[in-house]
């Protein structure tokens, strides 16, 4: 339509094919009648044709024009199967095509959850191998199966029950059970082992295995029981982290109950049936090593018995000693690993108000800067829209925003570290005018926020975006921040059109008629829709481009009312003005808020760092900052995971209590976990770990449960050879000789079956089972699953082992010491009361011996 005046806001349009228009021209000999009744083609009032609406944005794929197709799946539903059936639509519609069209998947996530899925099979069958191999060694071909069936049994029940609560496969699930892996066959292992004991001193196999079973039964039990209690307070974590990490407790409680049931009735079954004494046994490797090894512990042992209060006061130096030194030269603390990233992020925003024309030359030098990235596989550039097209989220388009997100290889494909890519792409986007250009990477794990985020609270938004600009200056150069900035918005640049209402109303006019001819005018009306078959396009009634381009066209505008042409410009007045485009609420109070990323250093070293700076900043009265969004959730798990774990230990020493009916043995049990904590900082200072909020403290809560299982096992074979007549130092000597064996090798059962995970040692079992092996990566080094485990998995082994030697020497010297400490109480209390009692001429009674 000309511009100048909207007559059609006041025309009867006369549709000749009511409901549906099978041409251009249908439209344009539609008839519109005047006032008068005068009828006019639509063709001598308008200009119509067939194009495309106004574009709003631009998108490119590696520098060519491109639709970006997002795909998002229903909760519940199986993602590799959408995938699936997706890449074989596109398969199939790709063949009708227009000539030069293609399709690229930028994206997919079910080649990442099949890559995880796989290298946590591969570590499965790996550890299952390791502990088969050691079992071996240790114990001979029939009884290392034996005891190595447990793992496939107790996989089979956990898989039943896991099935049976709905629970699918996923990244957590799967790591629980290479976790209990090693485990499930430590209950096998006592048991097994104390069966082929008594089958060596001559019992019959059958008798064998019910006094074997019987022996150890109820220490097997109650050993599984401390396990359980330990994580079962995780059951419980509340929030985003708590939902994503609740798989791993009820794994563990599932797969570990169903191994006890296998250890007390399955294998006692099997054994009955099976077990061979063999000779050859004594010339295995792992036998020869034991029968040394048991000479000199038992010589050690001795010596430590004979020097208690010098073995443990070296004990306390040493554990002194090492937190003093992790104080030291500790490698920091994290919340959730920092992961080499697969794709990069590049942020983009202009000034408000920018056009998408300009958005889009920045966009395209920098596209021109990242040609030439690294291990790049594909880039992606929406320009005029802030939305990652990798997170399948939605998103309004704003001219001034942009990004550009580039896919990389695979990590067994890339010639460097994506962190160090990150980095040079970084360098090169360095002097870019126009726009603040952000390089970051996307969100692993469950989304806690960003690792710095200030919300400064208050009323005026003038007075807030003073104190941002202040806490931003002091914080702009902390090592490893990136993005920072605030989400204070003064909106875009406007044009005010101020109605007076009076002069309208003298001319019959009211803000809806004179709002809908401005919208109308320059954004256009969807009038009708043009319909060809099943396709719909929508008919626009707008003022032609050369109308609509600067202000004074706004000025020019005419509002038709009976008949009359009436301007603008005599009832309305026009201004520049802006605004604020948001206000932000917090509990109902206005607040504006600082964010920033980390890149290059953890997210906690970089919020320590801002919370040191910002520690003498004031802020005016009536205005309040706070740290929330990582800081937030990581304070929140550290203060579970902290009653979490001393509620584990009041569980598990309840339990103790419960067993031995005594209190001084359950606190020299309890004191393997103190020393297990030795080991978890060793391990962390000597693989270069930070502390993480998430996964070592997970770790810790595991080990709590494990370490005891030894000497539980320990203890509970001395006091039974001592109700046997035993001396007590002779139960103590004979009892760590005899239960050497199964205390080594549930520690190393358990260790093994987390080093490949641990470490990063991919071997494609799988692909070589199933035929699809890629022989070039069939050993893979640092596997991409191991960055998210390696933290816990490194805290278990190291704990474990450190708690399996020191459990060896310092359970037997604290139990020599404090078994008796109460009874010896007693004995002396009573005979101090002795004398008194004696002189009672009411009690008329012998003395009592004490």
């Amino acid at each position: 339509i000309p511009g100048g005046s909207m007559e059609s806001a006041s025309l009867k349009w006369t549709v000749r094919v009511p409901g549906e228009f099978e041409s251009v021209d249908e439209i344009k000999n539609i008839v519109v009648k005047t006032k008068n009744n005068t009828p006019i083609y639509l063709y001598d009032l308008a200009e119509v044709y067939f194009g495309f609406k106004d574009e709003t944005s631009y998108s490119r794929l590696n520098g060519t024009p491109s639709v970006t197709l997002s795909v998002q799946k229903r909760s519940g539903e199986n993602i590799i199967r959408i995938i699936d059936e997706i890449k074989e639509i596109l398969e199939t519609e790709s063949r009708f095509f227009p000539a030069n069209t293609h399709y690229v998947v930028v994206t997919d996530f079910s080649d990442d959850i099949r890559t995880m899925v796989s290298d946590l099979e591969n570590n499965i069958i790996a550890g299952l191998l390791l502990v088969i191999l050691v079992l071996y060694f240790f114990m001979g071909t029939r009884n290392g199966i034996l005891v190595g069936l447990a793992i496939p049994m107790s996989m089979l029940i956990s898989f039943i029950v896991i099935s049976f609560l709905g629970y699918t496969l996923n990244m957590i699930v799967l790591f629980s059970l290479i976790l209990a892996l090693g485990m499930l066959v430590d209950n096998a292992v006592v048991i097994v082992e104390n069966i082929f004991r008594h089958h060596q001193e001559g019992k019959g196999l059958m008798q064998a295995a019910k006094d074997g079973a019987q022996e150890v039964g109820v220490a097997v039990i109650v050993s599984t029981a401390t396990t359980l209690m330990a994580f079962l307070p995780m059951i419980f974590w509340k929030g985003i982290i708590g939902e994503f990490m609740s798989y791993l407790p009820i794994t563990l409680i599932i797969t570990l109950a169903s191994s006890l049931f296998v250890a007390l009735v399955f294998n006692p079954v099997l054994a009955s049936n099976f077990l061979k004494v063999d000779e050859k046994i004594s010339r295995l490797p792992g036998d020869r090593f034991l029968n040394w090894l048991i000479v000199h512990y038992e010589r050690f042992l001795k010596l430590s018995l004979n020097h208690r209060w010098k073995m443990l006061g070296l004990l306390a130096v040493g554990y002194i000693a090492m937190l003093a030194f992790y104080g030291k030269f500790n490698h920091g603390k994290e919340f959730f690993p920092d992961l080499e990233p697969k794709q990069i992020i590049i942020e983009v925003e202009a000034p408000l108000g920018t056009r998408l024309e300009t958005s889009d030359k920045i966009v395209r030098e920098i596209e021109r800067r990242i040609k030439d990235t690294p291990d790049m596989k594909n880039y992606v550039a929406n320009v005029g829209n802030s939305t990652n097209p990798f997170d399948f989220g939605g998103g309004a388009g704003a001219s001034h925003k942009s990004q550009v997100t580039i896919d990389l290889l695979k990590k067994y494909e890339r010639s460097q570290s994506s962190m160090l890519t990150l980095k040079q792409v970084t360098e090169e986007l360095k002097g870019i005018p126009g726009a603040t250009i952000d390089v970051t990477k996307p969100q692993e794990g469950p989304p806690t926020g960003r690792a710095v985020e200030i919300q400064i609270k208050g009323e005026d938004f003038r007075k807030l975006s003073v104190i941002s600009g202040d806490i931003q200056n002091r914080i702009a150069d902390v090592p490893g921040i990136a993005k920072l900035k605030d989400d204070y918005e003064k909106g875009k640049p406007e044009l005010s059109i101020r109605i007076d209402r009076e002069k309208a109303a003298l001319f019959g006019l009211n803000t809806f008629q004179i709002a809908n001819t401005i919208r109308t005018a320059i954004n256009g009306t969807e009038a009708s829709e043009y319909r060809i078959g099943t396709d719909e396009y929508d008919i626009t009634v707008q003022f032609g481009e050369k109308y609509r381009q600067n202000y004074s066209d706004l000025l020019n505008l005419t509002v038709f009312y009976e008949g009359v042409h009436y301007p603008l410009a005599n009832f309305a007045s026009i201004e520049f003005t802006s605004g604020l485009s948001t206000v932000n609420h917090v509990d109902g109070d206005r607040v504006l808020t600082v964010t920033a990323d980390a890149i290059g250093r953890s997210s906690a070293e970089v919020l320590a760092d801002c919370k040191e700076r910002l520690a003498d900043f004031r802020t005016p009265p009536g205005y309040t900052i706070s740290f929330a969004g990582q800081d937030e959730e990581q304070q929140k798990s550290m203060d579970f995971l902290m009653r979490a774990f001393f509620i584990a230990l009041l569980l598990i020493f309840f339990i103790l209590v419960t067993e031995f009916n005594s209190i001084t043995l359950p606190f020299v049990i309890m004191m393997t976990v103190v020393l297990s904590l030795f080991g978890v900082f060793f391990g962390l200072l000597v693989t270069f770990k930070p502390f993480g909020i998430i996964m070592t403290m997970i770790g810790v809560i595991s080990l709590a449960g494990v370490v005891v299982n030894n000497a539980i096992v320990l203890i509970d074979y001395i006091q039974k050879l001592r109700e046997r007549g035993y001396a007590k130092r002779d139960a103590i000597v004979q009892a760590g000789k005899t239960r050497l064996r199964p205390v080594l090798l549930t520690a190393i059962t358990t260790i093994l079956g987390l080093i490949p995970l641990t470490v990063g040692i991919n071997i494609d079992f799988m692909g070589l089972l199933t035929g699809d092996i890629n022989l070039s990566r069939f050993i893979e080094l640092g596997a991409e699953s191991s960055q998210w485990w390696s933290g816990m998995g490194v805290v278990v082994i190291f704990g474990l082992f450190f708690a399996t030697a020191l459990t060896l020497v310092a359970v037997p010297v604290m139990y020599d010491m404090l078994s008796d400490a109460l009874t010896d109480l007693a004995a002396k209390f009573a005979r101090r009361r002795k004398p008194a009692d004696e002189e009672s001429p009411d009690l008329g009674e012998a003395p009592q011996k004490a």
